[in-house]
């Protein structure tokens, strides 16, 4: 059965919903020019009310110019199905270069970024911006389904070298903090990550993704072709973000960061084998000890 959405919820769902805002302030404008013009006090003073009265009469003729383009914006996108459905469905904006996306986020971050992925390929292009929020203080957790996990190897085989990516991220972060191991914690699951999931601040994003072959290798490989930020109160945006924390329960290893900066140079100065680099990597990594002392 299909459900109708209220005034409010259309509006935002066609995005006037800044334009009411306007509207509001326009008119509390108004109220307090009006109220000045009116006023014995503001009477007394010279120019003041004639000035007011000016104000409040130019600003009531905004408001009906902004009323009349909200009420045929509103008529035109009326009864839009494809509109209302996003909205309805929890998704705030749809979006066609994630990498520029995160940018603009994470220019502003101030609390925490959330990623998870399998080759961090977007995460790796990013990883100075990554580096100067963890710089400025925000918490970053890193959930990745590596190379030499099952959940890796089932969506992507075995050929795929994607420990410089991994070294490119750690490196930049551990570079730009000076305590590491309290700004950023990564984990490692065994299990597949069906959506390269990031968190920025309350901003969730993510999106679905296609497998193809690449043109120049013919290997496999994820391409978004659209991603879209959820909004906040929304089903989807608690389904997507308890999926993660879920996965981060559960992850098996997680990274040492000093033994991470041991191994670093190996990584630096020595030509490695993409099997060379997985075992250092593995080496740097411990196992998560889980509630009722097991470890997974």
């Amino acid at each position: 059965m299909e459900r109708n959405l209220s005034l409010w919820s259309k509006l935002k769902a066609y995005r006037l919903d800044n334009n009411v805002y306007v509207l509001m302030m326009l008119f509390g404008s108004v109220l307090i020019s009006f109220s000045v013009y009116v006023l014995p006090f503001f009477r007394e003073i010279k120019f003041v009310p004639e000035i007011a009265l000016a104000c409040g009469t130019s600003l009531l003729a905004t408001i009906f110019v902004v009323l009349t383009d909200v009420y045929v914006k509103y008529q035109n996108h009326k009864n839009d199905q494809f509109l209302e459905g996003v909205h309805e469905f929890g998704i705030s904006n749809l979006h066609f270069n994630k990498q520029r996306l995160l940018e603009d986020l994470l220019v502003d971050c101030e609390r925490e970024v959330w990623v998870s992925g399998y080759r961090l390929i977007l995460t790796s292009n990013i990883s100075d911006y990554l580096a100067k929020v963890a710089k400025q203080g925000a918490s970053i957790k890193i959930l990745i389904s590596p190379p030499w996990k099952e959940g890796f190897k089932s969506v992507y085989g075995v050929n795929d070298k994607v420990l410089d990516n991994y070294f490119k991220v750690f490196q930049a972060i551990a570079r730009a903090c000076t305590n590491v191991e309290s700004s950023c914690e990564i984990r490692f699951t065994n299990k597949p990550i069906f959506n390269d999931t990031y968190k920025i601040d309350a901003h969730l994003i993510t999106g679905p993704y296609m497998h193809n072959r690449d043109e120049e290798h013919r290997r496999i490989t994820a391409n978004d072709f659209f991603t879209y930020e959820l909004i906040r109160r929304s089903r989807l945006y608690k389904l997507v973000e308890t999926e993660f924390i879920t996965l981060w329960e559960e992850s098996e290893e997680t990274l040492v960061w000093s033994k991470f900066k041991q191994v670093a140079e190996d990584f630096i100065h020595k030509d490695l084998r993409e099997s060379e680099k997985i075992e250092l990597m593995q080496s740097a990594c411990s196992l998560i000890e889980h509630s009722g002392g097991s470890t997974a």
